[in-house]
């Protein structure tokens, strides 16, 4: 049997609705959406793609 604990549920539900309808990469979303979770209001990146998403910033 395997069993999952997850370090935030409300970070992965908010995850998971986003990805269902989302372009972006899915460790992305979930970096984005831990990252705002905890208080971060933008994640710097070197992803283009990534950089479109509403919590990332391009460097």
């Amino acid at each position: 049997m395997l069993i999952f604990k997850f370090e935030n549920l409300s970070v992965i539900q908010h995850f998971v609705l986003e990805a269902q309808a989302s372009k972006f990469d899915l460790s992305d979303l979930l970096i984005a959406h831990s990252a705002n979770k905890y208080g971060c209001k933008t994640v710097l990146t070197f992803d283009k793609k990534a950089s479109k998403y509403k919590y990332f910033e391009l460097i």
